[in-house]
């Protein structure tokens, strides 16, 4: 259950099995850290969750700092691939018809 919430399992939004794959296999190699992690700190903290944990990450990692450009590029990129993939759904229904 941890590992659907925390590490992501399902938020993917992919169209081939191979992109499916890959991205269980980075949900497994996520949750192995955490398992890990939680693990190394049961003594001390007994009640440690997943959501300790990558909440603890959040603060401790580097924060990527994004401009109003970064963001605006950021936008732009996934409505183009958004579009992209919107056609390529297109040109399939009409091919299978």
């Amino acid at each position: 259950h941890e590992a659907k919430s925390e590490c992501g399992m399902a938020d993917y939004q992919v169209r081939r099995w191979d992109a499916w794959h890959h991205h269980m296999a980075l949900v497994m190699l996520a949750t192995l850290f955490l398992v890990k992690q939680k693990m190394l700190g049961r003594k001390q903290w007994p009640m440690l969750s997943f959501n300790d944990l990558v909440t603890a990450l959040a603060h401790m990692l580097p924060q990527r700092q994004l401009t109003t450009e970064d963001l605006a590029d950021i936008i732009h990129k996934r409505h183009r691939r958004r579009l992209s993939a919107k056609k390529s759904s297109a040109r399939q229904k009409v091919a299978f018809e």
